[in-house]
C-alpha cells in the first residue's frame, strides 16, 4: 500500500501545463522544467491579458458578472 505524500516529498508528479510526468521537488513544484522555460520566454503577462485568454467566467454554463463588492447575486 502506498503511503500519502507529504508536501515536501520529492516524487513523480504531473505537470499542470503539459500533463507529462516529471520529478518534482515538492508539492509547490507542479510545472516541469520545459514548461517553466516556455513561461519564462513569454515574459510578464498582465491580469487583463490573462482574463482575455481565459474567457468569461461561468457558473453552470451562465456567465458570471464581476462585482467589486465580491458578493454574488444568485437567485
Amino acid at each position: 500500500m502506498n503511503k500519502p505524500l507529504k508536501p515536501t516529498d520529492i516524487a513523480n508528479r504531473r505537470c499542470l501545463k503539459c500533463n507529462k510526468e516529471f520529478l518534482s521537488q515538492g508539492a509547490g513544484n507542479r510545472i516541469c522544467k520545459e514548461c517553466r522555460q516556455i513561461n519564462a520566454r513569454l515574459g510578464p503577462i498582465t491580469e487583463a491579458q490573462l482574463a482575455l485568454q481565459r474567457g468569461a467566467k461561468r457558473l453552470n454554463g451562465l456567465p458570471i458578472e464581476s462585482h467589486s463588492s465580491g458578493e454574488s447575486s444568485f437567485s
